[in-house]
């Protein structure tokens, strides 16, 4: 995907994410968007206050139908989504179950990628128990089984691309055409790219979904979500937000604010740094599986280079050995932590098959999907190049010793012996 200047703004988007915020045009003139730390807002008159009661973004009343500070990085997030508009809220799962709620009633029929974010299948399973929405989980990255899903009453298609935890590619311009002709919404969780990389609205999606906890912020300092799409749609789910609650705490607000403005650089670090991760592991013989969306070995390979312009922080890998393995790998770095999360300028590491809601995962619904066994996610950050991979070959190195060491007793048990690294 070419890096378009902006259609609100006529800026790049690296430009737009620094210069452009709209308070310009209102008269303010500092450098940074404002914080204002009020929660409420006085009326004139009781015309007015009537007026401000009518849910008006743009004005302040009390922040849970609107907030200046909060309003002002939204229409900067739609900027950069190259959308009409764009709501924030207090958490990634906040957006998505707040757009959900919004579209969906009971007998609405949900079709979604079978490999996405633990905690969005139990979402959509809660919807199913209490609430009556069907749901059919697929492999969307072959669009044909979503349009072999899709039923009447589908209301929503639901894609994770790049998917958490092993980086599936669903091809959000393809699968957007189904939704068209059958009169479906389409969803686009697009966490794990962010709207420099993939901005799904482009490609045809109703929705953009982010967790913008992370690379959006980049800071691992405060919780937030964001949905962009065309205005009806946001008044839609913006209703739902005021009805429910999820608002975005203003000083969470201004810190994603100051943490937007570095994007450009820290994604193009991270996402330099990444490739190289990914080579460096799809090189080694310690390694099983490897994913990045941009390695010729990746299934959606050609797809990924079509609707994103960088690879991403992302990589996803499994190793010869399984869990025991990985638990070696993990006990043997020094400096990157064990974390969960992702997108932030620091390294972390973090193993889907230990958590609790990875179950969740891996129930009746995706009974076709199984993580590899040790599965390994790297969210990759900013630091300098040659210590991230003097790091991964520290844990590469555990893992070869602790394969060694193994071959004697499997060897004796009249197993093939395991190849490692020379």
């Amino acid at each position: 995907m070419e890096n378009m200047a902006t259609e609100h703004t006529g800026l790049a988007p690296e430009t737009a994410v620094v210069q452009s915020w709209p308070g310009r045009e209102r008269g303010h003139r500092t450098l940074n968007v404002p914080l204002y730390l009020s929660s409420v807002w006085e009326a004139r008159d009781l015309g007015e206050m009537a007026s401000l009661f009518t849910r008006d973004p743009d004005r302040g009343f009390y922040t849970r139908f609107g907030h200046p500070t909060i309003r002002m990085a939204e229409e900067k997030l739609a900027t950069l989504e190259g959308a009409e508009d764009a709501l924030l809220f207090a958490s990634g799962m906040a957006a998505i179950t707040t757009s959900l709620l919004a579209v969906l009633r009971s007998g609405d029929h949900v079709v979604a990628h079978r490999s996405i974010f633990g905690q969005t299948i139990e979402f959509l399973d809660l919807l199913a128990d209490r609430f009556g929405v069907r749901v059919s989980f697929v492999d969307a990255t072959d669009p044909a089984q979503v349009e072999r899903a899709m039923r009447p009453e589908t209301r929503v298609v639901y894609l994770e691309s790049p998917s958490n935890p092993v980086i599936d590619i669903q091809d959000i311009r393809a699968v957007s055409a189904l939704t068209r002709r059958h009169g479906a919404l389409l969803f686009v969780d697009s966490t794990f790219a962010g709207p420099l990389i993939q901005r799904p609205v482009e490609l045809g999606a109703d929705l953009s979904l982010q967790s913008a906890s992370k690379s959006l912020a980049g800071h691992a300092d405060l919780l937030a979500g964001s949905a962009a799409g065309a205005k009806a749609l946001i008044a839609k789910i913006r209703e739902m937000r005021v009805l429910i609650g999820p608002t975005l705490d203003p000083h969470a607000c201004f810190l994603l604010l100051r943490g937007m403005q570095t994007l450009a650089l820290r994604v193009r670090a991270q996402c330099a740094n990444a490739w190289s991760v990914a080579q460096l592991l799809e090189a080694s013989p310690l390694v099983e599986t490897v994913r990045h969306p941009f390695l010729a070995s990746h299934p959606g390979s050609a797809v990924a280079r079509r609707q994103m312009s960088l690879g991403g922080s992302m990589v996803s890998f499994a190793l010869k050995g399984g869990i025991e393995s990985t638990r070696r790998f993990i006990d043997a770095l020094e400096w990157i932590p064990l974390a969960s999360s992702l997108g932030h300028l620091s390294t972390t590491v973090e193993v889907p098959e230990e958590l609790d809601f990875a179950a969740e995962e891996l129930g009746e619904r995706t009974a076709a999907f199984q993580l590899p066994s040790g599965l390994i996610r790297v969210s990759v950050g900013a630091e300098a190049e040659d210590d991230v991979l003097r790091e991964m070959r520290r844990g590469l190195a555990a893992v070869e010793a602790h394969l060694r060491a193994a071959e004697p007793a499997a060897e004796g048990a009249g197993a093939a012996p395991v190849e490692v690294a020379a």
